[in-house]
């Protein structure tokens, strides 16, 4: 496992700098063949409220794009499992990180938001994700009105996984860490390629990809039959990652 910390409090502005880190950050996690990936905040008061105004200049924002979105595609096309626990002011460019990732655990005192729009643009990765997640109506409010939501309203819209306490956020990380470690790294990143598919290909392309991968995939490796043979035995699996 690794964790990745946004660390710039007290509300974690993402700057140019910072993103040729997480790059970086996940270049090291690729080299490691980690199995999961952890992102968090520094601080009390957020996880990130976005990227840096200054960096949404016309001729910055090429470069700042360009360099933000390939962490977001690195994110949904990594193998690895992507996990944002948030808390506080999780806004533009944090929203769009911590939603880009697999499983978002929210403290109740989340804040996630997209207020781009009262600064004259509009935040890409969300327009392109979120009606994908709750829908073409929704994702127009929180894009266009720029407001910004509860995690409890987070939770009711399935933006987020789980909602806690703020005191419980990182133990429940730990927790949901803790039940997919326990499961079959190959089984896992197949899994989320088959998840994948499903995201972003019309219906009929998803179900074909997702079938092939899990002929092509899944079928073929130990820990298939090794979790059958236990089920059926009434046993834990003993993985072997392979």
């Amino acid at each position: 496992m690794a964790s990745i910390v946004l660390n710039r409090p007290p509300l974690n502005i993402i700057t140019i700098e910072m993103i040729d880190e997480l790059n970086a950050a996940f270049d090291e996690a690729d080299e490691l063949q980690v199995q999961i990936v952890v992102f968090s905040g520094k601080g009390d008061r957020a996880f990130s409220s976005g990227v840096d105004v200054r960096d949404h200049a016309p001729e910055k924002a090429e470069s700042m794009l360009g360099k933000f979105h390939r962490v977001i595609r690195r994110i949904r096309q990594s193998d690895c499992i992507a996990v944002a626990g948030i808390h506080g002011y999780t806004l533009g460019g944090g929203a769009e990180l911590a939603l880009a990732c697999d499983l978002v655990i929210a403290a109740d005192d989340a804040s996630i938001g997209f207020p781009e729009i009262d600064v004259g643009c509009y935040p890409p990765a969300a327009a392109a994700i979120l009606a994908r997640s709750i829908g073409r109506h929704k994702a127009s409010e929180m894009i266009l009105l720029g407001r910004p939501i509860t995690a409890g309203q987070a939770e009711r819209m399935a933006l987020v996984n789980k909602v806690v306490a703020r005191g419980q956020l990182s133990e429940t990380v730990d927790q949901y860490v803790g039940l997919l470690l326990v499961k079959s790294a190959p089984v896992l990143a197949l899994t989320k390629r088959a998840l994948r598919a499903s995201w972003d290909a019309p219906f009929e392309q998803a179900l074909q990809a997702t079938e092939n991968l899990y002929l092509d995939g899944v079928a073929t490796i130990e820990d298939m039959r090794e979790g059958i043979q236990a089920f059926l035995e009434k046993r834990l699996p003993a993985w072997k990652n392979r």
